[in-house]
């Protein structure tokens, strides 16, 4: 399940009255190529023609603003571009829900004067909802430097179908009946390492990010969860949050814990890493949030807050993601240097990468499951600082631009963009263009989609996909793998599959990892202050790497909490890691971070391929064999 910020995904198309043509002569129709290629390049060329005539004001404003306004007010321009969705969300009063970037306080102040609402303002970062029709005059403020609508965040819940097939879920449901405690405990030998080591997480507070927790009051009622410390006002709404603290609870039972919202904005996000280690007296943190626009290439405002806790000696886990990866052929990724296509696309100003090394392909097919997905774009500029400017457009199937982001990059922008499949409809494909700069190494992700054979364009992704803050340095991005399904796990006593064995069971060398789950490895051209890390080479063969994701942990399990049963993907994952960490520091107090790292993964069970892999990191993390090798001693 995409859990999307709390702002619509997508505005009301623009609708555009019926032509009707008559004549007495009969004439030549045009042939569907031909009507393709006009109505690509009429849309391309009317967006584009955007792009070279905007004011000062505009240009600090994501296109997707500026085209909103502008099909409004000209019918003519929404008649070249029949089914465009600019993926602005204008609610019934008239405003959009935005992220300004100005230099201080006054930001706000003029905001609120506008008619707008301020959601969260840190320093001159403002989350507000802003009239339509205001955002001209905030943009053309000189202390605002732009102005975006609001980054949107998802979780990395999956659904049960989607996880696997239905009798996946129906084992796992099984188990829902039974029992609330998440078999987690079992299969990453919790249970029994609590009794060995006389651990329980005592001493050690592990707070957790996510939506919300609504239902934390019933579930602390129902005795699946004690006191938890919620930061003020940031209790959030939703109940992914109340789900994780569960599965926290149930392997780490003495353990005090912490909960803030990650949904209020990127910045908000930010702020609440940072509050939870230094207010609340955080020894392990835990999320499982993304923001669609944190940067693969260079840590950005969430990635630098955790930087800022694990250098204070926290814990940070994080989910990995679940858009796939390249190994089971799920992912809908693809990362390359730019290749400039020796064919354009009609009515283009610039260069279409070309997907195809051996041949020429300037779009790449997206699968009926990305339906509804935002697809994102960046490059090797500097945040902030980008200079090569690159343009992102959607086309469906009769050549129609249906969604695009053409944001001016002079050297003050980010190299980022963003747009969104509809939720309806086939045959829609992605293409990159480079308008003007230099060649780069590009990030296409269709986040939780597919990149796809389609006619005659053929499919082309590539590994990578895990990013942003869960690839901070010293964070630990967790991949999943499932507590109980019918692929390689053990089942439940009796089933057919396995008549004697036992459910759950530990996990061993031959479990299986999720198909969904996010692979690395991660590749970065920018240290967190924008500075090059190979200076002169932002190309593939420069930049470093970091190999994530770090470790794997259980999903597909039970908690109490409506929605949640089993609870799949790699937010259910995230907490079962961070729990079992709990376990360690409680055992050995005076551990360093580094230790707690070499104990887990040191100890985990390989998965892949030997040793590190892309998909589950150093493999599944198991709570006996981490305790041991940190050099708790038994008990018994």
């Amino acid at each position: 399940m995409v859990r999307f910020n709390r702002v619509a995904a997508y505005s009301v198309p623009v609708t555009v009255g019926a032509l009707l043509l008559s004549g007495a002569a009969a004439v030549a129709q045009p042939s569907a190529a031909d009507t393709a290629t006009a109505r690509t390049q009429a849309g391309i060329s009317a967006l584009q023609s955007i792009k070279k005539s905007l004011t000062p004001a505009e240009a600090k404003q994501a296109s997707q603003l500026v085209v909103e306004k502008r099909l409004r007010a000209d019918k003519g321009l929404a008649a070249k571009l029949p089914d465009y969705r600019s993926g602005v969300a204008v609610s019934d009063k008239g405003s959009v829900a935005v992220d300004i970037w100005g230099k201080d306080q006054k930001v706000a102040d003029a905001v609120r004067a506008a008619g707008g609402t301020v959601r969260h303002a840190s320093g001159g970062a403002v989350r507000a909802d802003l009239p339509l029709a205001a955002v001209d005059a905030i943009a053309g403020r000189a202390d605002v430097s732009s102005v975006k609508p609001a980054a949107q965040a998802m979780t990395w819940k999956e659904n049960a179908d989607s996880a696997g097939a239905a009798a996946r879920k129906q084992l796992a449901g099984k188990a829902v009946a039974a029992t609330q405690v998440s078999e987690g405990d079992k299969t990453h030998g919790a249970d029994t390492a609590r009794t060995k080591y006389g651990v329980n997480g005592s001493g050690i507070k592990v707070c957790v990010l996510s939506d919300g927790v609504d239902s934390l009051s019933k579930s602390q009622t129902a005795g699946e969860l004690p006191d938890v410390d919620v930061l003020a006002g940031q209790k959030g709404s939703g109940d992914e949050g109340t789900a994780m603290l569960e599965i926290v609870h149930d392997l780490a039972p003495n353990a005090a814990l912490g909960f803030a919202t990650a949904f209020t904005s990127e910045q908000s996000f930010a702020d609440n890493i940072r509050a939870l280690r230094n207010t609340g007296k955080c020894t392990v943190i835990v999320d499982d949030v993304s923001y669609f626009d944190e940067s693969p290439f260079q840590d950005g405002p969430v990635a630098q807050a955790v930087n800022d806790v694990t250098a204070a000696g926290a814990l940070y886990f994080s989910s990995a993601g679940n858009s796939g990866n390249l190994t089971d052929g799920t992912s809908g990724y693809y990362e390359g240097d730019f290749r400039g296509a020796s064919t354009t696309i009609p009515g283009i100003t610039g260069t279409p990468h070309n997907f195809d090394p051996n041949g020429t392909q300037v779009f790449d097919a997206l699968s009926a499951g990305s339906l509804g997905k935002p697809v994102t774009l960046f490059w090797s500029d500097p945040w902030g600082k980008a200079t090569s400017d690159y343009d992102l457009f959607i086309l469906n199937s009769s050549g129609s631009v249906v969604a695009s982001s053409e944001n001016p990059q002079n050297g003050t922008q980010n190299p980022y963009e963003i747009a969104s499949v509809p939720s309806s409809g086939s045959g829609y494909k992605v293409a990159v263009v480079k308008y003007s700069g230099e060649d780069r190494f590009i990030a296409l992700n269709v986040i939780r989609g597919r990149f796809v054979a389609s006619g005659s364009l053929k499919a082309f992704s590539t590994a990578g996909v895990t990013s942003g803050h869960s690839a901070a340095k010293d964070a630990f991005s967790v991949a999943a793998a499932p507590a109980a399904t019918a692929f390689g796990r053990p089942l439940e006593q009796g089933d057919p599959a396995n008549p004697a064995g036992p459910y759950p069971g530990l996990f061993t060398a031959s479990s299986k990892w999720e198909r969904f789950s996010s692979d690395g490895q991660r590749h970065l051209f920018y240290n967190a202050d924008g500075t090059a890390i190979t200076p002169g080479n932002v190309s593939s063969t420069g930049g470093a790497t970091r190999a994530k994701p770090d470790i794997t942990a259980a999903d597909g399990v039970a908690t109490s909490v409506s929605g949640f049963q089993p609870f799949y993907g790699t937010s259910a994952a995230a907490p079962h890691a961070a729990a079992i960490a709990a376990l360690l520091l409680s055992g050995k107090p005076t551990a360093t971070p580094a230790e707690i790292r070499t104990a887990l993964q040191s100890s985990a069970i390989d998965l892949g391929a030997p040793g590190f892999d892309a998909v589950t990191g150093k493999g599944v993390i198991m709570a006996g064999p981490a305790l041991a090798a940190l050099g708790v001693p038994a008990k018994q």
